[in-house]
Parts: structure tokens; C-alpha cells; sequence
């Protein structure tokens, strides 16, 4: 479907909870953690897959310039994605399961929406309020994207 790395076999066959992936810029973790969320929105029927930036702005510039790469340079994947709405950043696939992209303010409005699947975008932006409640209203699995640096 599209070429992998050691980093994402890693992120894949993961059975912790939370699965941190840290590292300096550009080392892959946002790519490889995204192409295991394109696997699983394609493979897995009627889940919510939801990634998380600092801001909407950070997100386009980052995660979702990759999701689109990722998306876009894959003939297998198109097959399987249904619609993608630019305008509320929402990728959908013949599973009937999305992958969205999102910013949250405050910790109250972290509390709307629940999933199956949660990434942190550069995780070093995002208050530890919000984290807790997008956490637990995650039902399967967290990855995180931090950058120490």
C-alpha cells in the first residue's frame, strides 16, 4: 500500500494503551504513526480516529500535509478512502470509518467526541487538561508524537 519503516512495524504490532514515540524533527514519527492510521481506518469497520495539534494551523503545516502525501501517493489507499472534506478536515473510508483532524482550545471542549483511536501531534503542545480528557474518552489506543527539543 505505501513503503514502511522499521518505525512503523513498531507502531503497528504496539499492545500498550499509549504508544510514545520520541525524537527530534523530521525522524518519521508523524509519518509512520499516521500510515498505521490510514491501515487501521480501511481495515477496521465503523471506528473514529481522531488527531490532535496545538492548532489548526500546526496541524496543516504538519500532520495533515502528511496525511495528504501519504493519501495522495498511494493508488491502494485511494480505493479505500470514500471521501475526504477539506473544509472539516475528514477522511472517510469503505470501512465507514473516519480519521478527523482537530484542535482543542480548552479542556471543556476536549470532552465532546469519543473514539477508537487518539494521536497526539506533537504532543509537546498540548496541555496535559486536555490530554486527560481526550484520553479517556479513547477506547483503543493513543500514540503521541513528542519532540523534546
Amino acid at each position: 500500500m505505501f513503503k514502511t519503516s522499521v518505525l512503523f512495524e513498531a507502531n503497528l504490532n504496539s499492545k500498550s494503551d499509549i504508544v510514545v514515540n520520541q525524537g527530534g524533527s523530521s525522524s518519521g514519527k508523524t509519518y509512520s504513526i499516521l500510515q498505521v492510521l490510514f491501515t487501521r481506518l480501511i481495515k477496521e469497520p465503523n471506528i473514529v480516529i481522531t488527531v490532535v495539534g496545538e492548532s489548526i494551523p500546526n496541524l496543516k503545516a504538519g500532520a495533515l500535509r502528511d496525511a495528504l502525501d501519504i493519501y495522495n501517493n498511494s493508488e491502494i489507499l485511494k480505493g479505500f478512502i470514500t471521501d475526504y472534506n477539506r473544509t472539516d478536515r475528514i477522511f472517510t473510508s469503505s470501512a465507514n470509518s473516519v480519521m478527523e483532524f482537530k484542535s482543542y482550545e480548552t479542556a471543556q471542549g476536549a470532552k465532546s467526541g469519543k473514539r477508537d483511536y487518539l494521536f497526539i501531534n506533537e504532543a509537546q503542545g498540548i496541555s496535559k487538561q486536555i490530554f486527560d480528557e481526550l484520553y479517556i474518552r479513547t477506547k483503543k489506543q493513543t500514540f503521541i508524537d513528542y519532540n523534546p527539543n
